[in-house]
């Protein structure tokens, strides 16, 4: 029972002596093909036994020819398992490993292992994409009992390598050309059942990315701590433009710190300066070491210049905004964040002007200006600053609408005029600035007293003649109490007006 060929293994446990001059105790086993040995042995306190398992090539457990596995540990709890794939006989052997005697107890079992493994991979560290023919495959197999032993690839999903030793971890190199690459991949466990092939895709994308929008790209950019923004072309590696994927530097050299952010939705790569940059003073810009998903360096667009300027601001309005043709209007003009003294430019366009015309310059000193204007007709009013050494332009335009003046002539909104039923009354309405074609629209109201409510009773539309008036008649159907009002519409050149209302009294 010392060497082999040993003794028969009685039953699932075997017990005895060993250690000091018992220095092997030998067991003898077969094995069904597909089933797995597994064997466990314990010892009494103090002894340190191993345990060797061999196949049938072996003669002696002095060799380690046919060795397939060993448990040598530094007490006697050890044990192993091995996976039979075409059966036999096996030698499982018992070593003394010190001078101490002690008694052991042995268990051994065989056990069909009828469950194929299972296999998933990953390609290019889970990416998405490569610019790498060669890439690395990481393979993730588990199995029952057998454990996983072999694994075999293709790259059409019909032809297979030769099976190759199982690795968790390992390589493969596509068919040149870019676009979606797929591996399949399958594995063996210890007793020979194969797993359903797995597949993993990546995309092969050799190709630059580009940036398609850069803001701010110069030569200035208003504010002190401005957010640079590049759009790249297709997603790009956020991390890689977390590391200084946009330099900003001073014309001295130095370095601007700042925070960095990438949005995958919009490609878009953001870096806000940490502090206000100096005004005036230009600063030298590029892009970084960013690379695509894919792991290719973005097309440079080279260098350019930035200078930051200090923000001016305009506020200004017109008061009143609206006004009767012939009145005037106020303009006021507020500057802040500029040096004063300065200028402000005032430019006005209209239809009778085209396009803006200078007016006048204005002399801000305490922040402030003001200028009275009388537009004749419709006009916007345009505010400029040229800007200053280090500080922004700025331009604000504001408009002011001219109403024609429309009323009725003769007529007195603050009295009651009267007529009769059946009698005719005159009615001319005079719009200003006179001009013929003026369109007028004459509006009747009726007194209901039962409903206590003034009711729509039809309107009339006229034109000017070039003095400017309009002319209706009327006929008065019943008596009470009317009123007429007349309306302009909105043109280019003026905004609708609606006159007083004229009041009648009509009796039979």
């Amino acid at each position: 029972s010392a060497d082999i060929p040993g003794i028969d293994m009685p039953g699932t446990i075997a017990a005895g002596r060993l250690g000091g001059a018992i220095y092997d105790v030998v067991y003898r086993l077969s094995v069904a093909p597909g089933f797995v040995i597994v064997a466990s042995l314990t010892g009494a306190a103090g002894t340190d036994f191993d345990l060797y398992l061999f196949d049938s090539s072996a003669t002696t457990v002095l060799s380690d020819t046919g060795l397939l596995k060993k448990s040598t540990g530094p007490t006697s709890t050890e044990s192993l398992s091995w996976p039979s794939r075409s059966g036999g006989v096996y030698y499982i052997d018992l070593n003394g490993a010190t001078n101490v005697e002690g008694d052991y107890r042995l268990t051994v079992q065989t056990v069909p292992d009828p469950t194929p493994p299972i296999v998933s991979a990953v390609l290019a560290g889970g990416r998405g994409s490569t610019n790498q023919l060669t890439g690395p495959v990481s393979l993730i197999a588990s199995d029952d009992l057998s454990g996983v032993s072999e694994m075999a690839f293709s790259g059409d999903g019909s032809v297979y390598t030769d099976w190759l030793p199982f690795a968790p971890a390992t390589t493969w190199t596509f068919d040149p050309g870019d676009g979606t690459k797929t591996l399949w991949v399958k594995v063996k466990n210890g007793v020979g059942l194969e797993s359903i092939p797995a597949t993993a895709t990546t995309m092969l994308d050799t190709i630059q990315p580009t940036p398609i929008s850069i803001v701010p790209s110069g030569p200035s950019v208003v504010g002190l701590r401005p957010t640079f923004r590049i759009t790249f072309d297709e997603p790009m590696d956020a991390a890689t433009w977390a590391d200084q994927g946009l330099i900003v530097q001073s014309s001295s050299g130095d370095l601007v710190s700042g925070q960095y952010s990438y949005s995958p939705v919009d490609r878009i790569g953001s870096f806000l300066p940490t502090v206000a940059l100096s005004a005036g003073t230009t600063y030298v810009v590029t892009i970084g070491d960013v690379r695509d998903i894919a792991g290719n360096r973005v097309l440079s667009n080279g260098s350019w210049a930035i200078t930051p300027l200090a923000a001016a601001e305009l506020d200004a309005f017109a008061r009143p905004a609206t006004l009767i043709f012939g009145a005037t209007s106020t303009l006021r003009v507020v500057l802040s964040g500029a040096p004063v003294p300065a200028s402000v430019q005032v430019e006005k366009r209209s239809s009778n002007t085209g396009g803006f015309v200078p007016v006048s310059t204005l002399a801000v000193v305490d922040g402030q200006a003001s200028a009275t204007v009388k537009p004749e007709v419709n006009t916007t009013y345009r505010f400029r600053y040229a800007g200053a050494f280090g500080v922004s332009s700025a331009q604000l335009d504001v408009p002011i609408l001219v109403r024609r003046s429309i009323g009725l002539v003769g007529r007195s909104s603050s009295t009651v005029s009267r007529a009769k039923v059946g009698s005719t009354v005159t009615l001319v309405a005079a719009a200003g600035p006179a001009a013929a074609g003026v369109s007028v629209s004459f509006r009747l109201y009726h007194y209901d007293a039962t409903r206590r409510a003034w009711v729509y009773a039809g309107s009339r539309g006229r034109s000017t003649n070039t003095a400017g008036r309009a002319v209706v008649a009327w006929v008065p159907t019943a008596a009470g109490s009317w009123y007429w009002r007349a309306s302009v519409g909105s043109t280019v050149d003026f905004a609708n007006n609606v006159s007083p209302v004229y009041r009648w009294t009509v009796s039979r």
